[in-house]
This record gives C-alpha cells, structure tokens and sequence, in this order.
C-alpha cells in the first residue's frame, strides 16, 4: 500500500479561493477571528499528518495575526477517497481542546471556533514551536520538555480517572467522548490491519520482510494483542489523548503542548504512556544504531528522558509516580504490565503496520532492533510488575 504523497493529497483537496470565500462568509465567527473577515489573507499548510489538513491562515496585513485551521475531509488524507472517514473528528477535537485546557490549562492550543456543518476547526497557532518527533531525529532535546510533557499527561488521567469522579461525572464525560469513529481508526491499525499478514495497508522494508515470520507465527504474541485490543476497546478508565506519539507534541524552550488530540476518548491510561514511551524508545534506538555527527551521544539524553517518564523519586509530577499514590499494588502492576503491552503494540504497528515513520527511513538496524522489543514487550508483559522492570526492558536491548 502506498501512501499518498503532500503534493498528490493537495490535488484531491486544495482550493484556498474557495476556502477563503467559506471562511468571510461565515457569520458565526466570533469577534476574536474577526481579521479573518476584514483583511486579506494568506494560506499556507503547515501539517503533515495522515488524517487532515493543517492550514495557516494569516493576515496579509499584519502576519503577527494568524490561526490554525484544520479541516477533516471525508477519507483519510495519506490514504485517498478509497478509504472514507466520518468527518466528524474535528467536533471531537474542538471538545477535547476544551476540556484538556480545562483540566491542565496551557496543555494544548486554544480552541476558537468549530463549523460541524463544514467540518473544520479553527485554533491557535502555535508560532516559533516545532514538532518534538523532528527535534529528537536532528538531536534535539530539553529534559525539562519531557517533564512537563509527561506531568501533562498525569494531570489529565489523574483529573479525570473513575476513581476521582462521581459516577454521573464520569457518565456524562464518557457520553461527550464516546468517538467511536477514531477509536475505530486506531483500532484498525494499530490493533487489526497490522496482524494480519496479507492485508494490503502494510508496507514492510525488504530487511523486515525477513524477520515477519516471528510475528505472524507466534501465536502467543498474536493472543495477547488481541488481549490488549480488548482492553483498548472497553476498558474506560480516564480521558485519554488517544495518540500520545512525539509527532503530536510540540515544543518552545521548555513549553511542551499535545496537539492533533481528535483521537481523545474515555480509554486505558496505559495507553498514552505506552505509545510516548515507545515513541522516546524507537528515537533511543535509532540514535544508538546511527548516531549524528554532530550529537553521537544524543541517545543517553533519549534514555534519561525515557528515565524520567518513568522516575520514581519523591517528584510527584512524575508518571508512575503520581499514578501510584492512590492505586492499590495489585492496580498499579497492572498499569505498568499494559504500558509494557500497549508500547510493544505501538513499536510493532509503526514497524509492519501502515504508518512508517523518519526514524525508521532507510536504518534496518533501527527496524529489527525496535521489532524485537516489541515482540519483548508484548510477550514479556505479564513479567514486568515495577517501573524498573519496565524502563530496563525499554533501555536494554541494545548494547554498547
């Protein structure tokens, strides 16, 4: 299966006149988006993910004034019309944004406006940062960023757990996240299509294509995937982002923002924290096997940031930590041993799944590396009752 590129996904849908006559025309901007109607305006895209289109519009006038709009198309983007998606995520998100700022306040951009009827989101540009995934790949990266990252995180999960909630609380938020559209799309690829050997959405490097037989012959990986899926699907514990990796995490100095958060429902905790941390773990491995000229120890600050998500001292802004407070022993085992399980499920689906990533482009030691710890995690997960069992399975793999 091949991936559309930017410039054959702006064919299908690119008409900034047009867009531009939709956005003056709209009497329910509020006054705050007011330069929208009364200047000139600039449009550029600015994202590149797989779902939507991410587009700067600005004032030509004055550039200092601008927003971002995000408008969901009725397919997935990288896919094309052939694989159709309910447009709807963008009412998700403009919800999620809300309540996410609401909870841990300046954890995501803010929210300025939503057109159900046209499927777009309109909100704050976040000017001067860069997208964390890309700052990591040139060697970049402040430990402070993760710790406010990952005490982001916990504000979210701990704020709005069952256990924290009364009852009609935790109703009503499960009824304004049900998103069964997006829970739907991880579902697919992240938990179905990529175990599936023959299905036409998996792309596979020709090194990886020699190591497939661990995966699809191993039934007791293939079980406890299905576990896993399970458990993603109706274990509603807190408000999760839904898509917790370091391209959807954006940075400034030392400020850290989650961005792209449509995927955000009532799920796993162990979820969010298992894909950020196999996402610090594919960039960890990548650094080890093909260091920068200009970083070649790059990948020790990788590790200590992957220490401090799982740091266990008397900071309770840290994960596990702040988690374990008011978990009994039995509940937090069980937090680590599906952070170890959902991680592996991560690293795997960006290995043989659909979605490839930069770290893993044209580095086969990184992809087979990262393949077998996946396969580690999954298979080991029930093994791993600490957070230094956790973090040593992550880090240990590779020696130096």
């Amino acid at each position: 299966m091949r991936l559309l590129t930017k410039k054959e996904s702006l064919r299908v849908w690119m008409d900034y006149e047009k867009l531009s006559y939709c956005l003056k025309d709209n009497a329910e901007l509020p006054d705050t988006l007011r330069f929208i109607k009364t200047d000139k305006l600039d449009f550029s895209e600015v994202g590149d993910g797989d779902l939507n289109y991410v587009i700067r519009v600005s004032s030509k006038e004055n550039s200092g004034k601008s927003v971002i709009l995000k408008y969901a198309p009725p397919y997935i983007k990288a896919l094309g019309p052939e694989y159709p998606l309910d447009p709807c995520r963008n009412k998700v998100e403009h919800r999620a944004l809300t309540k996410f700022n609401e909870i841990c306040p300046g954890s995501v951009p803010r929210t300025l406006y939503c057109s159900e009827k046209e499927h777009y989101a309109i909100m704050e540009d976040l000017r001067g940062y860069k997208v964390l995934r890309m700052d990591m790949i040139n060697g970049v990266l402040d430990l402070d960023t993760v710790h406010n990252i990952v005490d982001s995180i916990l504000k979210l999960h701990q704020n709005s757990h069952k256990r924290r909630l009364s009852p009609e609380e935790f109703t009503e938020m499960r009824e304004n996240f049900r998103n069964e559209v997006m829970v739907n799309v991880s579902d697919e690829y992240i938990f179905r299509r990529p175990w599936l050997q023959n299905d036409p959405t998996n792309t596979w490097s020709t090194e990886i294509k020699k190591h497939l037989h661990l995966v699809y012959s191993n039934e007791a990986l293939l079980q406890n995937v299905k576990e896993l899926r399970e458990k993603f699907l109706s274990q509603a514990e807190c408000l999760i982002h839904g898509d917790l990796h370091t391209g959807s995490i954006m940075t400034k100095g030392k400020h850290a923002k989650m961005i792209d958060v449509e995927f955000a429902y009532v799920g796993p905790a162990a979820f969010d924290i298992g894909m950020l941390l196999a996402n610090f773990v594919l960039s960890f491995y990548a650094h080890c096997h093909y260091p920068l000229e200009g970083a070649p120890n790059f990948r020790e600050i990788v590790k200590e940031a992957i220490l401090e998500t799982g740091k266990f001292d008397d900071d309770f802004t840290h994960y596990f930590e702040g988690m374990s407070s008011w978990m009994n022993t039995k509940e937090f085992e069980v937090l680590l041993e599906e952070t170890a399980g959902f991680a592996g499920c991560e690293l795997l689906s960006r290995i043989i799944g659909t979605t490839r990533l930069p770290e893993c482009e044209g580095r086969p030691l990184t992809e087979v590396t990262c393949l077998h710890m996946g396969l580690k995690l999954i298979t080991r997960q029930k093994k791993v009752k600490t957070v230094k069992d956790l973090i040593s399975t992550l880090v240990n793999e590779f020696k130096s």
